[in-house]
């Protein structure tokens, strides 16, 4: 199957060798093999040209899944098979519990039973002190700096929205101009704990020509909505913050519209089976957010979470 996978995606005898690092000839005669067995033709070739039939654009999409669930399955066997097996410690912030974190450890279990995940509450920041320091081995948090020893991997991204008390001169818009926030105090996250999410925020207040007006910074998500909801200012948090419901806080999508990215961490050089697994997993999805709708979003806010 492997065998012509290769081909079948190179749609060349000679490349696909060169892939699998085997000579031409035995692989010419493993596909031969293989139609030998299914009594079917898979490709159609001739000296310069190789094209799949339609069993073979059949076999391909089966042979693929099965090659994944093989992998998949050599992966939990090792796993499993380690008397030795340590837990991953897993690094969160607070916002990711509302849309991103159940359902990736739901996904996680369920894919890897044998893999125990111990779960650490902290901050974009202190999440990447914690990587370096190896306390942790996988950060879900916002993109920040971390030097060149941590890699970050995107998995999903949440629209950004405004927060505002019941009642606030800004709910009678469907959605809410950045201009609008020029004049408004303003709660805000600490930039030292969660520079991503602070600098983006800042970011889109000053492609508006102003910078807010901060009144009161706060560590996470929770605190920023319980803040709005007692009048001391307005907020731009991500969507999935609006989970927080009750009649004292009001949301609106912001015009222009933004997306906040959401990302994994993990340090270079950690090769750990358990958490190459988890983290080869939560990347093979394109969004965990779910049916996010982020499609509003553009080139020039995608990119200011980097700081």
């Amino acid at each position: 199957m492997r065998y012509f996978v290769a081909v079948a995606e190179e749609l060349h005898f000679s490349r696909a060798a060169v892939r699998l690092h085997i000579a031409q000839p035995p692989l010419s005669q493993q596909i031969k093999q293989l139609e030998a067995e299914l009594q079917t033709r898979l490709l159609v070739r001739t000296k310069r040209h190789v094209e799949l039939t339609e069993a073979g654009r059949a076999f391909l999409e089966e042979a693929r899944r099965t090659l994944a669930q093989a992998d998949h399955a050599a992966r939990v066997a090792r796993l499993t098979g380690d008397s030795t097996t340590r837990p991953v410690h897993v690094g969160f912030i607070d916002s990711a519990l509302y849309r991103f974190l159940p359902r990736m450890l739901h996904a996680a279990r369920e894919a890897f039973p044998a893999i125990r995940i111990v779960l650490h509450e902290m901050t974009s920041g202190q999440q990447v002190d914690a990587l370096a320091r190896s306390e942790i081995q996988l950060a879900i948090l916002r993109r920040t700096r971390g030097g060149p020893q941590i890699l970050f991997k995107e998995i999903g991204r949440e629209r950004m929205v405004v927060a505002m008390p019941m009642g606030h001169r800004l709910g009678s818009f469907d959605k809410v101009p950045v201009t609008e926030l020029a004049n408004e105090d303003w709660v805000l996250f600490q930039r030292a704990l969660s520079p991503g999410l602070h600098d983006f925020i800042y970011g889109i207040c000053r492609r508006a020509g102003f910078a807010p007006h901060v009144v009161q910074e706060a560590n996470e998500g929770h605190t920023i909505v319980g803040l709005v909801a007692a009048g001391v200012g307005v907020s731009i948090v991500p969507d999935s913050l609006s989970h927080w419901v009750g009649p004292e806080v009001a949301y609106r999508p912001i015009s222009p519209p933004a997306a906040l990215p959401m990302c994994i961490a993990t340090r270079r050089g950690d090769h750990s089976p358990q958490l190459q697994a988890l983290a080869g997993f939560f990347t093979s999805r394109p969004d965990w957010s779910a049916g996010e709708d982020v499609a509003e979003s553009t080139a020039s806010t995608a990119g200011g979470a980097n700081g």
